[in-house]
């Protein structure tokens, strides 16, 4: 019971602090799920909803890689501690997108672009990448 009284104690000193400061908290720190699970159960969802793009154009499903997934990470995550939106310059096929909530809308936005959905349908290892900061939210899709 010590335990969990100081781990609640120190969850609402946390959240405390973010809303004192005017920082945004984010939901997996308010649930008390580790960034990392968050950001692999995102990415399985957008690789999902790739998928199902790739099935519908006749296509042979990618394979979800999670060092290509770190790299898209990182980059997000540098996006959304700078405010700059722009390409990495990574060396892999890449797609960004600011603007979306959602993994389906997310994949959704970049398929309605000719361009970023060729990106997305070439290749057959992908990783994806989210990060948000002040509400803004920050997509990147590397694809090898």
């Amino acid at each position: 019971m010590r335990v969990r009284s100081w781990a609640i104690g120190f969850s609402c000193v946390m959240l405390a602090l973010g809303v004192l400061s005017g920082e945004s908290v984010s939901a997996w720190q308010q649930s008390g799920v580790s960034k990392d699970a968050s950001q692999q159960v995102r990415n399985k969802q957008l690789h999902k909803f790739h998928t199902a793009a790739r099935s519908e154009r006749s296509l042979v499903g990618s394979r979800l890689v999670s060092e290509i997934s770190r790299d898209a990470q990182k980059h997000a995550d540098w996006m959304a501690s700078t405010g700059q939106f722009v390409h990495s310059g990574m060396q892999y096929w890449e797609v960004i997108l600011t603007g979306p909530k959602t993994s389906e809308k997310a994949i959704a936005g970049w398929l309605e672009s000719p361009a970023h959905c060729e990106i997305l349908m070439s290749g057959g290892e992908i990783g994806f990448g989210f990060a948000e900061a002040d509400g803004v939210t920050y997509w990147v899709g590397l694809v090898r």
